[in-house]
C-alpha cells in the first residue's frame, strides 16, 4: 500500500514535468526525488522558524548571502559588497543589478525592506521575528514600541540597502545568510492572503521555484531560469515527496526516490557506513520544553532531565547515533580565541544521575509537588520520536515514580498544541544560524518563552538581561564568559530538556554523485549532482 502511494505520487510530480522549461527534452531533464516526512509548517521566509520548511526555502530564496556549495562558508547571493562603519553598527550593502524575481523583475533593496519589516510587524506575528532583533529598534516594533520608519534598515536605492545595528554583531552577515532575512516581493505577497499556498502566486528568487504543491502528497520545484547563478545548477527538477522513514528505504532501493533525510533505524542499521549513508556535522540540539507554568518547580524539572539515560536513547533508538547533550550549547560552535570550542570550554552541565533527581523530587514533593497526577508529554507522529518519548517515559516511571501519558500529533497540528500549551513537556529543538553561542541561547530569551516552555520570573529575567548584556558587549573574551553563565542558570532552572547534538544525515540511491547538507541540517538541492 505505501509503494502504490508513493507511485501516486511520483505519478503526479511527472505529471507537473509540463512546468519545465520547454525547451528542454525529456529525456536529457534530471529530476531529483526527495523524501520528507510531511509538509512544511510554512512556504512564508517571513514565517519561517523551522528546519523543514527552512530546507524548502533555502533553495527558492535567496538572501545578501547564502552557503557555498562546501555547506560551511558564505557566498554572494544578492549583495555584491558590503561595507562596515568603524564602530560596527552601520553595515552598507550593495546588490548586484541584475538579481530577478522569478517573474522577470528586479529584485531591489527595497524588497529587502518590505519583506524585514514585514517580519517584524507585530500583525504578522512571525515567531521568527526575534532573529531580526540585532539591527535597531527590530524589536522595539516587533514589540508595538516604535514605528516601522524608525527601524534600522533603508533602501537608499535600487541596488544600496543600509542596516543600522543595535551594538555591534560579529557575526550579522552571517545572519542575512538566513531564510527570514530572504527578500519577498511586495505584489506577490499582497495579490492573496494564501500567497504562499498557491503556485501562481508564489514569486521568488533563488534556484528553483514551487511549480506545484499537493496538500499531503508533494511539492515540484522546478530550475528558476532567472537565477542568477542557474549554471551552477545541475538538475531541472526537485520533487519534494511526504513519506514515512518506514518507506524510505524500500523506496530508494526501488528507485522511487533518490535521496531523503527521513531515515529509518532499519536503514541506519544496514547502510550505516556505506557511501550511501552521509552524514554532516550539524550546529543544534534537539530538546524538551517544559511548560513552566505547570511544572512551576524547578527541582522537579531538574531532576525528570538528571533521571534520563541519554547514551541508551542515542546510541540504541536515534538512527544517526548522535552525541548526548552535556549541555544546551552543542558541539561544533567556536569559543572566542580558543582551540578548544564553547562545549569544551563551558563543560558538562547534565548527566545521568538517578540519586541526585530522587532527592530533588522528595524535596519537591514535601514542598506540595503532587506526585500522584498523570502529566501530558506531547510529541509528533514520527516512529522515532515515539520510541525515544516511551524510552523518556519509562524511565521517568522506573526511576522517579512519575507518570506521563505520551500524546501525539501530526505536524500540520502540532505546533498548534506547542504554542497554545496545552502540555507539560513537549519535543522541540533548534538548530543555529551562525557560529555564535548566542544562536542556541537566545532561544530562552523572555519574548521567546512566552509562548514556548513560558519560563518567567526573577531567574529568567536574570537570564534574559544576561543575553542583552552579551549582545551590548565589545571585550569577547567577558561576553563569552557571561554565555557561559547564562547557560549554567538555563540548566539549573531547566525550563528545557536538552536531550542530543544533532547531526544530519542523507540517504542517497547510487544515481547521486554529489549531496550537500550545509552545518544547519537544510539539504541543498542547487548543488546536488546525478548521473
Amino acid at each position: 500500500m505505501k509503494k502504490k502511494l508513493i507511485s501516486m505520487i511520483l505519478a503526479a510530480s511527472v505529471a507537473a514535468s509540463a512546468f519545465a522549461p520547454a525547451a528542454m527534452a525529456e529525456e536529457e531533464s534530471k529530476v531529483l526525488t526527495f523524501a520528507i516526512a510531511s509538509e512544511c509548517e510554512t512556504l512564508d521566509p517571513s514565517l519561517c522558524n523551522y528546519l523543514k520548511s527552512s530546507t524548502v526555502l533555502m533553495n527558492v530564496f535567496m538572501g545578501l548571502y547564502m552557503m557555498d556549495e562546501d555547506g560551511v562558508t558564505l557566498t554572494n547571493g544578492c549583495a555584491e559588497s558590503y561595507e562596515v562603519s568603524d564602530d560596527g553598527l552601520v553595515y552598507t550593502f550593495h546588490l548586484y543589478d541584475d538579481v530577478l524575481w522569478s517573474d522577470g523583475s528586479a529584485v531591489t533593496a527595497g524588497d529587502f525592506e518590505y519583506a524585514w519589516k514585514r517580519t517584524l510587524n507585530p500583525e504578522t506575528a512571525s515567531t521568527a521575528a526575534n532573529r531580526l532583533y540585532a539591527i535597531k529598534n527590530a524589536e522595539a516594533y516587533n514589540s508595538g514600541e516604535c514605528e516601522a520608519d524608525e527601524v534600522g534598515v533603508t533602501a537608499e536605492d535600487d541596488t544600496t540597502l543600509v542596516v543600522e545595528l543595535e551594538n555591534p554583531t560579529a557575526y550579522f552577515i552571517e545572519e542575512t545568510a538566513e531564510v527570514c532575512y530572504s527578500p519577498v516581493k511586495q505584489s506577490a505577497v499582497e495579490s492573496s492572503d494564501n500567497w504562499s499556498q498557491e503556485p501562481e502566486n508564489y514569486v521568488c528568487n533563488g534556484a528553483f521555484v514551487i511549480s506545484e504543491i499537493n496538500p499531503e502528497e508533494s511539492y515540484v520545484l522546478v530550475k528558476n531560469e532567472n537565477y542568477k547563478y542557474i549554471d551552477t545548477i545541475a538538475i531541472d527538477e526537485t520533487d519534494i515527496v511526504f513519506v514515512d522513514s518506514t518507506a524510505t528505504l524500500t523506496a530508494l532501493k526501488n528507485g522511487e526516490i533518490d535521496m531523503t533525510n527521513n531515515i529509518s533505524t532499519q536503514a541506519q542499521s544496514e547502510l550505516g557506513g556505506t557511501d550511501q549513508l552521509l552524514s554532516f556535522e550539524t550546529l543544534g540540539t534537539s530538546y524538551y520544553d517544559f511548560n513552566c507554568e505547570n511544572l512551576t518547580d524547578a527541582r522537579v524539572r531538574k531532576a525528570l532531565s538528571l533521571a534520563i539515560d541519554r547514551d541508551t536513547i542515542t546510541q540504541s533508538i536515534v538512527s544517526s547515533k548522535p552525541e548526548s547533550a552535556t549541555g544546551f550549547v552543542p558541539s561544533g560552535l567556536s569559543y572566542y580565541d580558543s582551540e578548544d570550542d564553547f562545549r569544551t570550554v563551558a563543560g558538562d552541565l547534565l548527566t545521568y544521575d538517578v540519586e541526585t533527581a530522587q532527592a530533588l523530587v522528595e524535596e519537591a514533593v514535601a514542598d506540595g509537588f503532587d506526585i500522584d497526577a498523570t502529566y501530558t508529554f506531547i510529541t509528533q507522529n514520527d516512529d522515532e520520536l515515539k520510541t525515544i518519548a516511551q524510552a523518556i517515559q519509562s524511565m521517568w516511571k522506573e526511576n522517579l515514580g512519575i507518570n506521563f501519558e505520551i500524546v501525539t500529533y501530526e505536524s500540520g497540528s502540532y505546533w498548534d498544541v506547542f504554542y497554545a500549551g496545552d502540555f507539560d513537556i513537549a519535543y522541540d529543538g533548534w538548530t543555529g544560524d551562525y557560529d555564535d553561542p548566542s544562536t542556541m541561547l537566545e532561544c530562552f530569551a523572555l519574548a521567546s518563552c512566552a509562548t514556548q516552555n513560558r519560563w518567567s520570573g526573577e531567574l529568567a529575567e536574570e537570564y534574559d538581561q544576561m543575553l542583552d548584556d552579551a549582545d551590548a558587549m565589545t571585550d569577547q573574551a567577558e561576553r563569552y564568559a557571561l554565555y557561559v553563565e547564562a547557560e549554567e542558570l538555563l540548566i539549573e532552572e531547566s525550563p528545557i530538556l536538552p536531550l542530543y547534538f544533532r547531526k544530519s544525515q542523507l540517504l542517497v540511491g547510487t544515481n547521486v554523485t554529489r549531496a550537500v547538507n550545509d552545518n544547519l541540517g537544510h539539504t541543498l538541492f542547487k548543488y546536488t549532482i546525478l548521473e
